[in-house]
């Protein structure tokens, strides 16, 4: 009986060891769970904004209706890069404003300066030479004689956008009624053959302003015309031809009979009339042509309510001249973003950008943009006559040729006092170099 109390005792000890070691310990319910360690998953961490540069870029022309829309198209195309600023040119205190910014030490990047004046700012400039030589396509777009135009001690310090230049537009209608024929050139000969029979028809035949900046047109493409057909071109642009020689002469001569004939308009006031009536007589049909800027000629042309040809600038001398040159730009050497304006000019320059220029009718520097408007074509068959630079800018002197040379050729000492003064102001602006 003992033996089997035993057994019964092991197996229950045994079922009870069994159970113990499958069950689960029994929880308190007011115990707190245990905390269960979970990995953190970051979130990808968002790539840093790439920090666009501001480039301060002093070549918004609001005068030319492409100007704006170059300028924007400039800030789109660069925007993942850059910060561009498009700062309007103030034409008048353009030379101020550019030696205020510079002197501050926080200049624009980029200004826009005519590249024939570049001399002003020769050790204050960039030497784009070898950025230009380290990109032999971008160079390629420019013509050799665009590039010299900013060309100073060997340096190209200024990159030219457009050209820019004196032309002659005429009323079409008016001209094919009386059987003109429009020559490719002419001469003072052929031109005033032309005059006098659109003065024998009760019209003015032709038309120069006196005011912002064109009074002294009339001498300087004269000028440029008998210089270019004695070979003293070189000479003149120098400062070394006299201004009381032949070549002078020939062209105050040449100016003063068209005044004298009563070919300019309005007669006896062309020595003070001004564009806007200049342009209001020209589209009233009293005027058959009428000296313009090639920049405004399509603008002259497209308000006219009549078809506008560009025909051939008189030629004084047995061969063309017209007076124009370039805008440009160029870099400060104390911009802060040299290299980023090299591309932002670049760009600027493009066949793209210019094209837009080139559009609105006005002349862009990029020879590869397409030129398809017949009118603008005709602008630029023009420009195959252009010089520049003409003779040096002396201050006096430019003030004389704006301002008193026509009304003195006309109304005062004639030809040979004209030439007296045109010679001192040379003399004292040699003596000063």
């Amino acid at each position: 009986m003992k033996k089997i109390i035993n057994k019964v005792l092991v197996a229950l000890l045994v079922t009870s060891f069994a159970l113990t070691g499958c069950s689960k310990p029994v929880e308190d319910p007011a115990a707190k769970p245990a905390e269960t360690k979970t990995e953190e998953v970051k979130e990808p961490e968002a790539a840093a904004p790439v920090e666009k540069k501001n480039i301060k870029f002093y070549g918004k022309v609001v005068e030319y209706t492409s100007g704006p829309k170059m300028t924007d198209a400039l800030i789109e195309k660069m925007k993942d890069k850059y910060n561009i600023e498009a700062i309007q040119v103030d034409w008048a205190n353009m030379d101020k404003v550019i030696r205020t910014g510079i002197a501050s030490g926080d200049p624009c990047d980029i200004y826009n300066y005519p590249p024939s004046n570049m001399a002003s700012f020769k050790d204050m400039a960039v030497d784009l030479t070898p950025y230009l030589d380290a990109d032999p396509e971008w160079k390629a777009q420019f013509e050799p004689a665009a590039l010299a135009a900013g060309t100073v001690d060997g340096k190209i310090l200024s990159i030219p956008w457009e050209s820019n230049f004196t032309v002659v537009l005429a009323n079409k209608k008016m001209l094919d009624d009386l059987g003109i024929q429009m020559p490719e050139t002419w001469n003072l000969e052929e031109f005033t053959a032309v005059c006098k029979k659109i003065q024998d028809a009760d019209l003015f035949p032709f038309a120069n302003a006196t005011d912002l900046g064109r009074a002294s047109w009339m001498y300087r493409n004269a000028m440029l015309s008998t210089t270019v057909s004695s070979g003293k071109y070189e000479d003149f642009t120098k400062g070394l031809l006299p201004l009381n020689g032949p070549e002078a002469k020939e062209a105050l001569v040449g100016v003063k009979s068209l005044y004298d004939q009563k070919f300019m308009y309005p007669g006896e006031g062309a020595v003070t009339v001004k564009n806007d009536e200049i342009k209001a007589a020209f589209y009233q049909g009293k005027i058959a042509m009428m000296a313009e800027i090639a920049a405004g000629a399509k603008v002259t042309a497209k308000d006219a309510g009549f078809e506008v040809v560009p025909v051939p600038w008189p030629s004084m001398g047995k061969e063309g001249a017209i007076n124009g040159g370039y805008n440009g730009f160029f870099i400060p050497q104390n911009s802060k973003n040299i290299e980023d304006a090299v591309e932002v000019l670049k760009a600027f320059t493009s066949p793209e950008i210019q094209a837009l220029h080139a559009t609105d009718g006005y002349i862009p520097a990029n020879k590869n943009v397409e030129i398809t408007d017949e009118f603008v074509k005709g602008i630029v068959a023009q420009a195959a006559t252009l010089r520049s630079p003409e003779d040096p800018a002396y201050t006096a002197m430019d003030d004389y040729r704006n301002n008193m040379l026509i009304p003195e050729l006309m109304l005062g000492g004639g030809v040979e006092d004209v030439m007296k003064k045109l010679e001192e102001f040379r003399q004292k602006g040699q003596v000063k170099k």
